[in-house]
């Protein structure tokens, strides 16, 4: 082999390794979970702490009771007996109960003495009585049942009647309303008639009317156009004042114009013969007539303003005075012709609808009254019905309740004749427990309401007076007695929740080692707290139990309380669960080679860092307690 080959092998070799060098270091391996299963099991709850022993002589007493106190029988420095009351509360409320309960005890017993003795000849024959009444009420329910069903029958088929006689329309049963619907329809019928023919006529006058006076006004324009264009009098006519010759020919125009409209109004009256049209009409008619007459006016002023001349004598203006002033005669007279015509059409277009609404309003008024009576009648059957209805509904039931009272009259009187069954007397003589047991309960009340001493003492300590409220639990009177030996405990406010009244403790003392064990429970928890260097903490109790013997007062204790404990419940390490703030706690759980989050709700926390799991994960599932990034 060549120096050059070798090289080159050499050199593919060196890039292969550092390939494969690379790779692998790129790789990435995967994550190790430690993992640990989800079990069931039990999970205690304590609290350890360590305190001193010390003397009991001293005993704190008070009531199980709540309430206000009414009498303390002792004094600070009065020696007590065993048994003695020391205190009492007001229980004047348990007594009245006690009373009570002792009276429903001696009915329970009595009702037990009765149900085995069975019932007397007197309660028979009262029984029987109440058979014999309750057969009659029955009875007579049954026939107001049937009196009730005939009555609800005819009223029915009355009501039914009256709707049918104002709907069938029969010439036979006519009512009053539809007569009235009749008079009133023929009244209007009539009305319109008599006042139409009235209108039609009065119409038929107006235009003839009209036409003629059209045809007055018409000469008497054309009698204006002559007089103002003679030739004779052309330049003598209003010589003295111009102005009445200028608007004598302005009036002139403008009545020309409303004469042709005047016209045009009149054919179409005559095409239609409309109310409208026609008094339209008329009403232009008067308006021409009135600019008529107002140019002969003017006409006439223009001639009094006019003089004479060789060719134009005074007797020429004259006879042109004349002329004009016969036109405003007539047209004067065609003025008030045609407003005659049109006050007259008016008149009769007005009494028309006058009259005519009238007897449209009494038809109204009628058709009203008769909608309103088939209404009523209508609603008087659907009243009769429901009414009717109800009434049997009623009487229905009667019936049932009188034969329900039968049967159970029948019944109580088999049952006192019959002797008691063991049923009645298990439940009588249970109600005579039940009794006996809230006689018992109220007694215990009483019983919780005194402070009786439970050793020979002296009294100590008295924290309450007559009339203040006592709290259950809380320190009343302190006793010393004899010897006896307890431990005071300082709790952080951190535990003090988790703890209460009877918890069990486990005890070793230091003087004898771990070996040797001592138990005992909390008898008593402070209620104010103690602060030492700014850091609370409730002062505790645990008494030791019965038989311990070798105990010295000073000694150091460490106690290990139990505060919960639950069996069978679903456990896992607190430290797989991870709390996310506003969104809940999760557990990590490993499925396949992944890691999941699940949602849980936690219970008791416990010992050992476990912790009780309500919700969330099953048993069996492992829960990642630890995870190696590599």
């Amino acid at each position: 082999m060549s120096v050059k080959k070798a090289i080159i092998i050499l050199v593919i070799l060196a890039a292969a390794g550092g390939g494969f060098v690379y790779f692998a270091l790129a790789k990435k391996p995967a994550a190790i979970y430690t993992t640990q299963a989800v079990t069931r099991g039990k999970i205690v709850q304590t609290v350890s702490e360590t305190g001193t022993v010390k003397s009991a002589n001293e005993t704190k007493l008070g009531f199980l009771n709540t309430g206000k106190i009414d009498k303390i029988n002792f004094r600070i420095g009065n020696s007590v007996k065993k048994q003695d009351i020391l205190a009492e509360l007001d229980y004047s409320g348990l007594l009245t109960r006690a009373r009570e309960a002792q009276a429903n005890l001696d009915v329970a017993r009595e009702n037990l003495n009765k149900l085995l003795a069975g019932a007397t000849p007197e309660e028979i024959a009262v029984a029987r009585a109440g058979v014999d009444q309750a057969k009659t009420s029955y009875e007579a329910a049954q026939n107001e049942l049937e009196r009730t069903r005939d009555m609800v029958t005819e009223n029915t088929l009355q009501a039914q009647k009256n709707l049918d006689d104002l709907l069938n329309n029969d010439p036979g049963s006519i009512t009053t309303y539809e007569q009235s619907v009749i008079s009133a329809q023929t009244s209007l019928n009539n009305a319109k008639a008599t006042y139409q023919r009235s209108i039609d006529n009065y119409k038929a006058a107006a235009l003839a009317t009209i036409e003629d006076k059209l045809a007055v006004n018409n000469t008497a324009l054309d009698t204006i156009d002559r007089t103002v264009k003679d030739e004779d009098a052309e330049d003598m006519i209003s010589v003295k004042n111009t102005v009445y010759l200028t608007n004598t020919n302005i009036a002139y125009g403008e009545a020309k114009d409303l004469l042709t409209a005047a016209k045009i109004s009149l054919a179409a009256a005559k095409a239609d013969n409309n109310d409208n049209t026609v008094v339209a009409a008329a009403e232009a008619g008067l308006t021409a007539l009135n600019k008529t007459f107002s140019a002969l006016q003017l006409c006439f002023s223009a001639l009094e303003a006019s003089i004479t001349s060789s060719v134009f004598s005074q007797a020429d203006l004259d006879a042109l005075k004349s002329g004009i002033s016969s036109q405003q005669t007539l047209a004067a007279a065609a003025i008030t012709a045609l407003q005659t015509a049109k006050q007259n059409l008016d008149s009769a277009i007005l009494s028309y609808d006058t009259n005519v609404s009238a007897s449209e309003e009494s038809l109204s008024v009628a058709e009203a009254a008769y909608d309103n009576a088939v209404r009523n009648a209508k609603n008087t059957l659907s009243s009769a019905k429901y009414s009717g209805n109800q009434q049997i509904t009623l009487a229905e039931s009667k019936v049932n309740a009188g034969r329900e009272a039968l049967a159970v009259a029948e019944a109580q009187l088999k049952k006192i004749t019959a002797p008691a069954n063991k049923y009645d007397i298990s439940l009588t003589e249970a109600r005579l427990r039940q009794a006996q047991a809230a006689l018992d309960d109220t007694n215990k009340q009483i019983d919780n309401s005194k402070i009786i001493s439970p050793i020979d003492g002296l009294v100590t300590k008295i924290d309450y007076e007559v009339g203040e409220q006592a709290m259950s639990g809380s320190p009343v009177i302190y006793l010393l007695g004899e010897d006896k030996f307890d431990i005071e405990v300082l709790i952080s406010e951190a535990d003090i929740s988790k703890i209460k009244t009877g918890n069990k403790a486990e005890i070793t003392l230091d003087a004898y080692g771990e070996d040797r064990k001592f138990f005992g429970q909390i008898e008593f928890i402070e209620p104010a707290e103690t602060v030492i260097q700014d850091v609370i903490y409730y002062k505790i109790d645990i008494g030791f139990d019965a038989g311990e013997d070798d105990i010295k007062s000073g000694m150091t204790a460490n106690v290990v309380i139990t505060a919960a404990e639950k069996e069978n419940a679903l456990l896992m390490p607190s430290r797989s669960i991870v709390d996310k703030n506003g969104d809940g706690k999760f557990a990590r759980i490993l499925v396949g080679n992944e890691a999941q989050e699940k949602k849980v709700t936690t219970g008791l926390r416990g010992d050992e860092g476990l912790v009780e799991i309500l919700s969330g994960v099953n048993e069996g599932e492992l829960v990642i307690t630890y995870i190696e990034e590599n």
